[in-house]
């Protein structure tokens, strides 16, 4: 073969087989169905108690961070996006009524998850696996 036919097989097989097995390995909807156990970390903002902000009148209460640890289950009921390229959004409504949002990565096929908060005033990131 020459060196000509030899480049226009790679580049045949580059487009055409290359974006093939890509799509194969993609995500849809359904890749997040089923229940997952998840564990994670980070800061959620805290505001002063009123009896703090009442001794200091003269200052505007001011949010901190406080560190949070958490572990669960979770199974995507809720609203969420997922792309092709297997990253997407979650919203997930907590046991007291308040929904988070968090964009995240499937990975292994769907069987675990990486996810960070996009919330303001949180930076919450946890790892979810399929159970």
């Amino acid at each position: 073969m020459t060196a000509k036919t030899n480049s226009l097989l790679i580049a045949l097989f580059s487009t055409c087989v290359v974006p093939a097995l890509r799509a194969d390995n993609g995500c849809i909807a359904a890749t997040l169905n089923g229940a997952y156990g998840f564990s994670g970390s980070g800061f959620e903002a805290v505001h002063k108690s009123a009896a703090a902000t009442a001794n200091s009148a003269s200052q505007a209460p001011t949010p901190g961070f406080a560190p949070v640890t958490f572990v669960g289950t979770l199974s995507f009921t809720g609203a969420y996006v997922v792309n092709a390229d297997c990253t997407g959004l979650v919203a997930v409504t907590e046991k007291d009524g308040h929904e988070s949002h968090f964009t995240v990565t499937i990975t292994d096929g769907g069987r675990e998850l990486l996810a960070m908060q996009t919330d303001d005033g949180s930076a919450r990131t946890f790892v979810a696996k399929k159970q």
